[in-house]
């Protein structure tokens, strides 16, 4: 089960973190990976993690500062993993570079939790280049593919209508459709479906089309 998050404040994600936490099994911890983040500001995010879902009955959460070495036995303890916002150039790299990236799909298609929010959530679709427009490939990143979890979708993250050209360059250079998502909006995914939550509608496009989502309402997978 995947929780892709558009962004936003904890005001903004409180529909959405309220259904995570409601999907979670609470005797286990939360394990959390701010990766995307300067290793400066990860105790700072840590604190805004715990804020964010204490409230929601969320209080055992890891964080872990480094992937490094880390096995798929490593996860078997944690009711679900959250990959924080940052910059997703330097999220994958560091995903990557530890192979924590094939240890992350397998446990997402064992049917692990995982939520990722902003850069997180465009690390787990298709491409990564619709972030282009706000993140700097200041780490070298040359290899830009995400680990291609989210039904055959790219996602774009912090979504507003005067993206759509950008959108469109990118679908045509890239090859590959689009869930666009604005704060306050997210997809899960599972089952089977991809279904829209919080309180703004998404927006897939296609080579040749963009289509208005609603919440509540399911995205039909990819053929691509």
């Amino acid at each position: 089960m995947l929780f892709l998050s558009g962004g936003g404040d904890r005001d903004q994600t409180r529909i959405i973190d309220q259904r995570f936490a409601e999907e979670i099994d609470k005797a286990k911890p939360l394990l959390y990976i701010p990766a995307a983040m300067e290793a400066s500001r990860f105790d700072s995010c840590f604190q805004w993690i715990k804020g964010v879902f204490a409230p929601l009955g969320v209080n055992d959460i890891v964080m872990w500062p480094d992937v490094m070495n880390k096995r798929f036995r490593d996860l078997a303890r944690f009711s679900a993993v959250y990959i924080g916002g940052g910059n997703t150039f330097r999220l994958l790299k560091r995903v990557t570079d530890t192979r924590f990236n094939d240890i992350l799909q397998s446990y997402a298609m064992r049917g692990g939790v995982v939520y990722g929010g902003s850069a997180g959530a465009v690390i787990l679709g298709k491409h990564i280049m619709t972030c282009s427009h706000m993140d700097d490939n200041n780490v070298g990143l040359n290899d830009f593919d995400g680990l291609g979890l989210a039904g055959g979708y790219s996602i774009w993250c912090h979504y507003n209508r005067e993206d759509d050209p950008l959108i469109n360059t990118f679908i045509k250079e890239y090859g590959t459709p689009v869930i666009s998502l604005p704060e306050e909006t997210a997809i899960l995914a599972g089952g089977g479906r991809i279904q829209v939550i919080g309180t703004k509608p998404a927006c897939v496009f296609t080579e040749d089309s963009k289509t208005v989502v609603d919440v509540n309402h399911f995205i039909k997978k990819s053929s691509t």
